[in-house]
């Protein structure tokens, strides 16, 4: 069984990675996989912290250097260029963290389940990793978490966007029964049913899924397959053959993404942070953890149910859901 280890401040860091194989990162160089916030986003994980966790690996002779990939949409992630400058302005510099940065918006192509992804370049070359996934909300996954900073965060732009594009619904007339159950599930109000007619908004749908969970008549299928379907089988295409401590930080964890420039409001108090090897347990026990001080947060803010990419994840090998939760 997988141990998952909690810890409540950042002092216990070295507490928590002395009780899983962090040693394992001794001398090598390791990618440390984060998500360095969107222009005027206020939570993504703190330079604060992560200079401590790479003081951390330079304590047992690792190399460190952050790492994170282009975005598919418009804006100041768009470019390698443009990334680094926000990352700087947020305050990932060399001097402020004490390691590189990198960002990356080539990959290799790599197949899981039938699909091919393009994992970034430097995360298919890495052989040690350490992520650092900042918890939170998403409109179109329920909750980002380990699972998702690789899924979509390790990713080229092209693959980003073929995974939102395979997502959204298609409709089966002959199988529809106008019943507005779909209606009544979708959180954006992109589809409208009435005794007549059953009517789809493109352009405000962002390819959640709920409407094709919700279907009873099997009306709405994808394009392709489920988003944390494919989050999953992106992840495992970024992780697999890979030595990688995941940490994943419980704080301010707001409704939407931290790609999200209007991302709040905070939906959960703080709850600290675990440690694990395995990136199926961190999510389970970051669920689990969050649901005994906000039970269902997820759920009940964005209408989409977070645990499928969980479920997913152990369904394709991705990890176990099993685990043991230590305290330090």
């Amino acid at each position: 069984m997988n141990t998952v280890v909690f810890f409540k401040h950042p002092e216990k860091l070295a507490t928590a990675l002395s009780r899983v194989p962090f040693k394992e990162l001794s001398g090598q160089q390791v990618l440390v996989k984060l998500h360095m916030g969107e222009k005027h986003n206020p939570y993504f994980m703190k330079p604060e912290f992560v200079k401590q966790v790479v003081d951390e690996l330079k304590a047992i002779d690792a190399d460190p250097f952050l790492f994170d990939t282009t975005v598919a949409y418009h804006g100041s992630r768009y470019t390698k260029e443009g990334y680094l400058k926000l990352a700087s302005h947020h305050g990932f510099t060399p001097e402020q963290v004490g390691c590189e940065v990198v960002i990356d918006d080539t990959g290799v192509p790599t197949t899981v389940e039938g699909r091919t992804y393009e994992v970034a370049t430097h995360l298919k070359q890495a052989t040690h990793v350490l992520a650092l996934s900042h918890v939170k909300g998403h409109i179109q996954t329920g909750m980002g978490g380990a699972i998702k900073n690789f899924g979509m965060g390790g990713v080229t732009k092209e693959t980003k966007t073929r995974m939102h594009d395979g997502s959204y619904p298609v409709y089966h007339k002959d199988a529809c029964t106008l019943c507005g159950v779909c209606a009544e599930a979708c959180p954006f109000q992109a589809i409208t049913v009435t005794k007549e007619s059953w009517k789809y908004h493109k352009n405000k749908c962002l390819g959640c899924g709920a409407c094709v969970d919700e279907c009873p008549t099997d009306a709405l299928r994808y394009q392709d397959a489920d988003l944390q379907y494919l989050l999953a089988c992106s992840a495992k295409a970024c992780v697999r053959k890979k030595n990688i401590i995941y940490i994943n930080e419980l704080k301010r964890i707001s409704r939407g993404c931290d790609c999200d420039p209007r991302a709040g409001p905070i939906i959960c108090p703080d709850i600290g942070y675990l440690v694990a090897t395995d990136p199926v347990a961190i999510d389970k026990a970051t669920l689990d953890v969050i649901h005994t001080v906000k039970p269902d947060v997820f759920k009940k803010i964005n209408k989409i149910n977070p645990f499928k990419q969980v479920t997913y994840g152990e369904e394709i090998g991705l990890g176990s859901s099993q685990y043991q939760l230590i305290e330090v």
